[in-house]
């Protein structure tokens, strides 16, 4: 009798210990996956900036910070019968900012701060005179350079997580401005006499703030991009 008793105390035993095991299992099973939008994403990306690429950190649902840079560079010459003209653009910033998704979605609202070292250079060769504040010049060598302030502030609106929880890929989108201020013009001349050099340097200074003036408008730089965007 009390090995009997003792075999149903030990089935018992093993009853208890896997419905115990089953129930405590259960519930890891049926956890469902985190939907949260954190982690890492990278993002290729091609606008009004050049082409770039972003690393973006998902904080939480609803905030995610980016770190980027883009770059482009083109270059033209023009000849004429007063000589040739040089003209260099360079584009090259690097950004850092905050993404606000107020419905915990792909719309976000952006700001932040860019590095802005984006100029245009210019030069000439010329072989006749040229016209500075209304007068005619003999001149070796002309150059010129238009550029903006270092840190630019920058607002927009945009599309897109490169950390979403629905999946590994995602497309992007931004509108924005960088508020890059006035851009400063530069210019240099070489008067072919050099006799001539303070009357040519008096009046290339108001050409350039002449130039200056008509430069005024584009104190705000529209951001235009488009992107792809993998999520790690």
């Amino acid at each position: 009798m009390k090995i009997q008793a003792m075999a149903k105390r030990m089935l018992w035993a093993v009853v208890v210990m896997s419905v115990a095991r089953g129930g405590l299992a259960a519930p890891a099973k049926a956890l469902p996956e985190s939907s949260s939008a954190d982690g890492v994403g990278l993002t290729a990306k091609v606008g009004t900036l050049g082409l770039g690429a972003e690393v973006t950190l998902g904080l939480n649902d609803y905030v995610g910070v980016r770190l980027g840079g883009n770059e482009f560079n083109y270059s033209e010459s023009r000849s004429g019968e007063d000589g040739t003209v040089y003209g260099d653009l360079e584009l090259l910033t690097y950004s850092a900012l905050l993404d606000i998704h107020p419905f915990g979605e792909g719309f976000r609202l952006s700001g932040g701060a860019m590095l802005n070292k984006n100029r245009i250079k210019l030069s000439a060769d010329v072989n006749k005179t040229v016209e500075l504040d209304g007068q005619e010049y003999w001149l070796s060598d002309l150059q010129g350079e238009v550029t903006f302030n270092e840190m630019a502030p920058y607002a927009g609106i945009g599309y897109g997580n490169a950390v979403g929880a629905d999946g590994r890929w995602h497309f992007s989108c931004d509108f924005g401005v960088m508020f890059q201020g006035s851009p400063k013009v530069d210019a240099s001349a070489t008067a072919s006499d050099p006799e001539m050099q303070p009357v040519v340097d008096e009046a290339l200074a108001k050409e350039e703030a002449k130039a200056q003036d008509d430069a005024e408008p584009y104190k705000y730089y529209p951001v235009i991009s488009i992107g792809l965007s993998y999520r790690f």
